[in-house]
């Protein structure tokens, strides 16, 4: 009897022994379907990603082309019709087209970067109030003679902190959405008040909301859910690239905050930012900057561009400012001629060229050969401006004007 209950335990433990084995492979059976069905998932995640990323820039392609074909339009026939004409006043309106049209592709090109959040923000602590007051002047541009715009601004608002040519883009998308929503004419209403404890399922805390009101033709149920989404309008082909608001969206998200949107059909459509508020001062307003004074070769600029039509117009530019300049068309031939020349008061280097070293590169390496000597980089690269802010370089964002280039030198030389 002893011998048979042994034998009984060793056929249990035999048995036993065999169970967890099979659960054991059947576990491992599974595991691998499992590893199997994630990769196929994967596979089929990463296709429809690449298949939404190409109908995105298939929309993207034709609403930018189209934006950018009409600015072109307006440079090259304005120069055309520049060298046709000597009537001072016709000069004056034709370069103040050619302008405008240079700063709406800047412009887009913005939205672009900040949509994509390429673009780096810089933000600062400013008065609401003041901004929105100095956006006077863009904002009547860029609506019609048959729409009338008001501002409310409470007392007290708290300080935020954010981008402001960021918030100042943001805020002209709404208003030229607001005004197409109002062909016939109509209002808006720019308000702004502090909100005390805010909450929503991401946010909580203090902000400052800031809203835009129109009496427009309202937006349906169905499109509120997307208003937001990149590339997507409701205006006619060829009548807007759908990242206005893609713009405000992102913009809002970077600085922290978010964005709601309330509408109503024949009533008018309510778009509001909530903007964390700072705990920090805004500083006081600078005093304007002057323009140099000095006289042509006073002062000696390296300029470093490989572009040769960028680097002619930007040697124009310096010498109508009172500059001389060397120009180099890479970063070794910028170093021979500190060793060749000498003399020079500022470096004035694009970030981006041929050779082995950039712009940064460059910056540095004039730091140990010449302790003192003054760089100024410029870009239209927007992950290279991030890499210049990151390493504390002084930097000019690409497009700019002549008036802003004199600021930058005036500021470049006075750090030093």
């Amino acid at each position: 009897a002893r011998y048979a209950g042994v034998a009984a335990l060793v056929v249990m433990a035999a048995l036993v022994v065999i169970m967890f084995g099979a659960a054991n492979a059947s576990l491992a059976e599974a595991h691998r379907a499992l590893k199997v069905e994630m990769a196929e998932r994967e596979r089929a995640e990463a296709a429809l990603l690449q298949s939404q990323k190409m109908e995105a820039m298939g929309q993207l392609t034709g609403g930018v082309a189209h934006d950018f074909n009409n600015l072109l339009m307006v440079a090259s026939s304005g120069m055309d019709l520049l060298e046709r004409t000597e009537d001072p006043v016709r000069r004056e309106r034709l370069k103040d087209g050619i302008r405008q049209a240079i700063e709406r592709g800047a412009s887009l090109t913005q939205q672009l970067l900040a949509f994509s959040r390429r673009s780096p923000l810089q933000p600062e602590v400013i008065d609401l109030p003041a901004q929105i007051e100095g956006m006077g002047v863009l904002l009547d541009r860029s609506l019609r003679e048959d729409i009338s715009a008001e501002v409310r601004m409470a007392p007290g608002l708290w300080p935020i902190e954010v981008d402001p040519a960021q918030l100042e883009v943001a805020m002209l998308n709404i208003a030229l959405n607001a005004r197409d929503a109002m062909p016939n004419g109509g209002k808006i209403v720019i308000t702004a008040e502090n909100v005390s404890d805010y909450r929503d399922a991401r946010l909580a805390g203090d902000f400052v909301r800031l809203s835009i009101h129109d009496t427009g033709v309202g937006v349906p149920k169905e499109n509120l859910a997307r208003l937001f989404e990149p590339f997507f309008t409701t205006k006619g082909v060829g009548q807007g690239t759908g990242l206005g608001l893609s713009q405000v969206y992102g913009f809002t998200r970077a600085s922290g905050g978010t964005v709601s949107i309330e509408s109503e059909v024949g009533q008018g459509t309510t778009i509001s930012l909530y903007i964390p508020r700072s705990r920090k001062i805004a500083p006081a307003a600078p005093p304007p900057s002057k323009a140099p004074v000095a006289a042509s070769g006073r002062r000696k600029v390296l300029l470093v561009e490989d572009d040769n039509s960028v680097a002619t117009l930007v040697g124009e530019m310096l010498h109508e400012l009172g500059y001389g300049s060397t120009r180099a068309d890479c970063a070794q031939a910028a170093l021979e001629a500190l060793d060749r020349e000498g003399g020079f008061d500022l470096v004035f280097s694009d970030m981006v060229m041929p050779g082995e070293m950039n712009g940064i590169e460059l910056a540095r390496e004039i730091g140990r050969r010449r302790p003192g000597l003054p760089v100024l980089l410029t870009t239209g690269f927007s992950e290279a401006a991030a890499a210049a802010t990151a390493d504390g370089l002084r930097l000019l964002v690409k497009p700019y004007r002549i008036d802003r280039l004199a600021a930058e030198l005036e500021a470049t030389l006075a750090a030093r």
